[in-house]
């Protein structure tokens, strides 16, 4: 072959690399900015979520805050404590359970004990969320894991009016 026709067979697979080069970075580029997209969405998401459970517990604590009408209690049904709400005026003789299971908050409204047949989901969560009280301070501690291992939970205090 001719030292030209080596010179242009040389320059045409380089042009051909560089393009494959090319290819190749824009599809990773793409890629991860999709992974990257996927993971703000989830992340959003899941604070949304854990703003709405805490919303919703602190509504229901202040919405019946009436002497000795909110209170922790366990249940063999759930294995952490669960938030006991005793209603008043027209709904006097209701209870509502707030508790966490299976990965959601769920609330269940009934005259009776708790019921996991009768109960509703409220919102799913990710983490973990876990009810405790402060008998001195007449408080209701609700904190919540965004994971296992989250070392900086978010905490909400509920501080009865009627301690």
């Amino acid at each position: 072959m001719s030292k030209r026709k080596i010179n242009i067979s040389v320059e045409s697979i380089m042009v051909i690399l560089l393009m494959i080069i090319f290819a190749v970075s824009i599809s990773v580029l793409v890629y991860q900015g999709s992974q990257v997209y996927e993971t703000i969405l989830r992340d959003k998401e899941m604070a949304e979520n854990n703003r709405i459970a805490l919303s919703y517990i602190n509504m229901k604590i202040k919405q019946n805050d009436t002497k000795d009408a909110i209170y922790l209690d366990t249940y063999p049904s759930v294995n952490e404590d669960v938030l006991v709400i005793l209603h008043h005026g027209l709904e006097k003789g209701l209870i509502t359970y707030v508790f966490f299971h299976e990965g959601a908050l769920w609330e269940c409204y009934t005259d009776g004990d708790l019921d996991l047949a009768i109960s509703s989901k409220i919102i799913p969560l990710e983490g973990h969320l876990l009810f405790s009280s402060d008998a001195t301070k007449g408080q209701i501690l609700t904190t919540l894991y965004k994971h296992e291992e989250d070392k900086n939970p978010t905490r909400m205090y509920a501080t009865l009016r009627t301690y």
